[in-house]
């Protein structure tokens, strides 16, 4: 049986800045917004019309392990995915160390923040909303569901992470977007290149750098990549800052 932390609190908004700006009245608890008009994503601004699901889960927490991202991604996409017609479905990948992608196409993404013993871990998910650029859509691979199912997954995935990661991190390991990829990484000590050869138990970047050496790579993003052999995923995108830890 799946051991969950479950939200004792779900607070519904038509229209806020970000939710992960509230506090729901009982933690955990969960923020859920129709329409964001000033989402937040690692990058900067995060695009969120109506149509799809941005939420926010909220709880006390010391400081979060730096994998956290990664393993929610492990289990939303896990969870997500299951919504998918078997007929129509794909494997939804992890892109180190926050992305969600189906394909060519980034599904989602996650951003974990943390202040005054406050843990919060938003979540967005493009199902039916117009597609941004270089994205895509759960609507695009047959699903025809409600909202709710969308949102009850993506918490399901962050009550998974929060109490059995090593099971998410292993999720992640499985659906690892990167791994054989040419990717450029930016790091607290500037930026290094090689090719990634998967995930650590850990959540960290396995990278084998030109000179032939493995290293660890903990944190904190892509700046960009590139699958020479792997055509369906070959891609590049800008400058990703490091998570914040605020």
């Amino acid at each position: 049986m799946e051991v969950v932390l479950e939200p004792q609190s779900i607070e519904i908004y038509d229209r806020v800045d970000t939710t992960m700006r509230l506090v729901p009245p009982e933690l955990p608890g969960v923020v859920i917004a129709l329409e964001q008009l000033r989402g937040r994503g690692r990058s900067g601004k995060w695009v969120s019309p109506r149509g799809g699901a941005w939420l926010t889960f909220v709880t006390r927490h010391g400081p979060p392990p730096i994998w956290l991202p990664v393993a929610t991604g492990g289990c939303v996409a896990e969870e997500v995915e299951r919504l998918l017609p078997k007929s129509t479905r794909r494997i939804i990948r992890v892109k180190w160390p926050n992305d969600l992608y189906i394909g060519r196409g980034k599904l989602g993404g996650i951003l974990v923040t943390y202040r005054r013993n406050l843990l919060r871990i938003g979540v967005g998910i493009n199902v039916y909303n117009p597609i941004p650029p270089g994205g895509t859509r759960l609507s695009s691979y047959g699903f025809r569901g409600g909202l709710g199912e969308v949102y009850a997954a993506i918490i399901k995935g962050i009550g998974r992470a929060l109490v059995t990661p090593e099971d998410c991190l292993w999720e992640a390991s499985r659906r690892d977007l990167l791994r054989g990829c040419n990717v450029h990484v930016v790091t607290e000590k500037g930026e290094l290149s090689g090719v990634a050869l998967g995930l650590a138990p850990s959540g960290a970047l396995l990278l084998k750098t030109p000179n032939g050496s493995i290293i660890r790579i903990e944190c904190c993003g892509i700046s960009t990549w590139n699958c020479p052999n792997r055509s369906e995923y070959a891609r590049n995108t800008k400058s990703i800052t490091p998570i914040p830890l605020i």
